[in-house]
């Protein structure tokens, strides 16, 4: 009797602990989170301060001479840029001195002649796109001919105007790379009736302090 009573009991107890093991919930997981993707990173930082840096690019014009002559000019131009600009948030503005050697020649009919240099001195502002920078320009220019023979025989300095349009774009914090047209006018250049006006584009490579 003894024994048929502890069997019931030990069966009792394996039962209900059984029935305990089979209600509990299993341990939770940790859930898995995945590495946040972080994008490329813009470069950063103002326009702002000074900047060195070189030019090469393409002329191309006419030249008016009295008694009414019309020369075709066009060549090759490089040369070097300085400035300096401030940046008010969404607007950019400063001064820039720039100068080409220049080949803007032409040979035609016995007359040729050659615009040898061209010295800018402008204003660029224009629009902060943050990594961009889309302007306009405008200022004075200075140019020298020597030409021969004929109606050409002549060697003139003489200032004028000139206007453009570029855009910069930032690909390090101090390297700045972009292109610009510009157009100039000499009126009466070296005499009364004398015109000259033509256009360059530039690719260009600025280093900024």
């Amino acid at each position: 009797m003894k024994r048929t009573v502890l069997l019931s009991t030990i069966l009792a107890g394996g039962m209900a602990s059984a029935a305990l093991a089979g209600n509990l919930e299993p341990a939770a997981t940790e859930p898995v989170i995945a590495a946040p993707v972080v994008p490329a990173t813009p470069v950063s930082g103002s326009w702002e301060g000074g900047y060195v840096g070189g030019q090469l690019g393409y002329g191309f014009g006419e030249f008016d001479v009295t008694p009414p002559n019309t020369f075709d000019t066009d060549g090759v131009i490089g040369g070097f840029h300085v400035g300096y600009l401030w940046d008010f948030g969404d607007w950019v503005v400063g001064p820039e001195l720039q100068y080409d050697f220049a080949d803007l020649s032409f040979n035609d009919g016995g007359n040729s002649g050659t615009f040898d240099n061209i010295a800018r001195l402008k204003v660029r502002g224009g629009r902060d796109l943050g990594d961009g920078l889309v302007y306009a320009s405008a200022g004075l220019a200075y140019t020298n001919f020597d030409g021969g023979s004929g109606v050409t025989n002549l060697d003139f300095d003489d200032p004028g105007y000139v206007v453009g349009v570029g855009y910069d774009h930032k690909i390090s914090e101090n390297w700045v790379v972009g292109g610009e047209y510009q157009y100039h006018k000499f009126d009466d250049f070296g005499a009364s009736g004398n015109d000259v006006d033509f256009g360059t584009v530039h690719v260009r490579a600025s280093y900024k302090f």
